[in-house]
């Protein structure tokens, strides 16, 4: 199943990548570096990364040039797999930044979403 991604930003004062479905979010999930909004479906709606170039391996300029990026999240029992596929304006690059995390939402039967912002 596709989504969209609504929106999509990056504050390269305070180095922090945020994007999102625009689902109402029911809790947020504090990993580290990775924020996850959490709808009431009990879905992963959107993602913040602070010292967002510094994980993700990509420059602040890049970052700002962000072209399109697909987020596609898999879950599983007690685990949840994100990827992000992030297409830069600059040379239209391609670049896969894979974020595994292992948490429990409760899902009981696999299920992948893809979102995708163009």
């Amino acid at each position: 199943m596709a989504g969209q991604i609504k929106t999509i930003d990056y504050d390269s004062d305070n180095d922090i990548f945020y994007i999102s479905n625009g689902e109402k979010v029911k809790t947020s999930l504090d990993i580290g570096d990775f924020v996850l909004d959490v709808s009431h479906d009990n879905l992963i709606g959107g993602i913040e990364i602070m010292d967002a170039s510094e994980n993700l391996g990509i420059s602040k300029d890049i970052l700002k040039n962000t072209k399109s990026i697909k987020m596609s999240v898999t879950y599983k029992t007690n685990h949840v797999y994100i990827l992000l596929m992030i297409v830069f304006k600059e040379g239209d690059k391609e670049v896969n930044i894979p974020i595994p995390l292992t948490l429990d939402l409760g899902h009981k039967m696999p299920r992948k979403e893809v979102l995708v912002y163009n």
